[in-house]
């Protein structure tokens, strides 16, 4: 038989503490005589749903679009599949979505899709607004604009503004049960190094919110969208195809990693 354990749990409290304590501190030095990346949390809420608008990039005019990005040599822009059993595509895509953590607010990020210097698909932040004063790499502080996004009620409703004018408008009915989207593996690891203009990058860990999603595909035609912004002159009218996430994605990110 076993020995009995001790039930008392002050000492152990206090020892945690202690040590943990410690090993921040530690930390604390180590991030910043760079001698270790910073690990910080960033939740992706459930409510409002994070929906991606994935347009496709008329075939005529990608070249076009690869010279306007302008993006530093060492990148190549690439297609991507978004869903299984589908054609990869050069493909802009818009994410809004409401974050805590290490940002607060509403975001709305254009981006697209290259390869890295392994092969691999990646993202690649081309443009980023925030409802809240953030920071990115590129901009340095993103700062505070338009970006409201609601999806409480039976219609989807997204808007990313200019002090001037609206920019972006979409809106369409909240998808039920049997819109399940698969989501190709390729588009989900993509997330695990998330690039920006200036070749700076974000390394990412996610939970089963993002590698197993619980999510809807929308029917595009079912989609009512303006758009003025700077990108439409790439596009197709009609997004290839819409996708709502319904769960929240806990991310552990070490930003701006390559520095």
């Amino acid at each position: 038989m076993l020995p009995d354990t001790n039930q008392s749990r002050t000492g152990r409290k206090l020892l945690k503490r202690y040590l943990y304590a410690n090993f921040s501190l530690l930390d604390v030095f180590k991030i910043a005589f760079g001698n270790t990346q910073a690990r910080v949390p960033f939740t992706v809420k459930a409510s409002p749903s994070s929906v991606y608008y994935n347009f496709r990039i008329q075939p005529d005019k990608v070249e076009d679009f690869i010279r306007y990005i302008n993006l530093p040599p060492e990148f190549e822009v690439c297609p991507m599949t978004c869903l299984q059993g589908e054609q990869a595509d050069f493909l802009l895509t818009l994410n809004v979505y409401e974050v805590t953590g290490i940002a607060v607010g509403v975001r709305a990020e254009y981006s697209t899709y290259i390869k890295d210097a392994d092969g691999a698909r990646r993202y690649m932040v081309l443009e980023a607004q925030s409802s809240e004063y953030s920071m990115d790499p590129v901009d340095v502080i993103t700062k505070k604009g338009r970006v409201e996004h609601d999806t409480s009620t039976q219609t989807v409703a997204t808007l990313v503004a200019s002090r001037d004018k609206k920019l972006f408008e979409a809106s369409y009915p909240q998808p039920d049960s049997t819109t399940q989207a698969a989501i190709h593996p390729e588009w989900v690891s993509a997330n695990d190094y998330i690039y920006w203009r200036n070749g700076i990058c974000d390394r990412t860990f996610y939970d089963s919110g993002l590698a197993y999603p619980k999510a809807h595909c929308i029917d595009p035609e079912s989609v009512s969208i303006v758009d003025d912004t700077h990108w439409s002159q790439f596009l197709e009218s009609t997004p290839k195809h819409i996708v709502q996430f319904e769960e929240a994605i806990d991310f552990v990110i070490m930003p701006w990693v390559n520095i």
